[in-house]
């Protein structure tokens, strides 16, 4: 056999490892795709984080209903999350943060206050 039939059978094997190659991994290739396909036929879909709805009308209201008394963060996440359960853990204190410094809301280190109901000494709100 000349140098060149030599060098053309060697292509030809190498030719046919790579085909053999190319089949294995095709075989591989359509397994995988079969086991993510019947993965994501029994996975449950990601559940995405629903919004609570504003929460700020719903304070203000308990806030109103506490009167004079008045009510403690407490207090007043226990009410909000009796009407609105799905409420992110911190929303509530936020919220009667967020009303205290637009004045809505007063707070006696303790206890908060609407500001129509807090207490009073000579006209002014004892606390700020």
């Amino acid at each position: 056999m000349s140098t060149i039939g030599k060098k053309m059978k060697r292509l030809d094997e190498e030719i046919a490892r790579i085909d053999a190659d190319i089949l294995r991994l095709q075989s591989m290739r359509e397994g995988l795709l079969k086991a993510k396909t019947l993965l994501s036929a029994t996975e449950e879909p990601a559940a995405s984080r629903k919004r609570s709805p504003n929460i700020k009308p719903l304070i203000l209201e308990i806030m109103e209903g506490a009167g004079s008394a008045g009510s403690t963060s407490g207090e007043v996440d226990r009410m909000v999350r009796t009407r609105v359960p799905t409420v992110a853990k911190d929303t509530v204190g936020s919220v009667l943060s967020r009303l205290k410094a637009d004045k809505a809301l007063v707070f006696d280190g303790e206890r908060y206050y609407d500001s129509r109901y807090a207490p009073k000494i000579g006209g002014t709100p004892v606390f700020n």
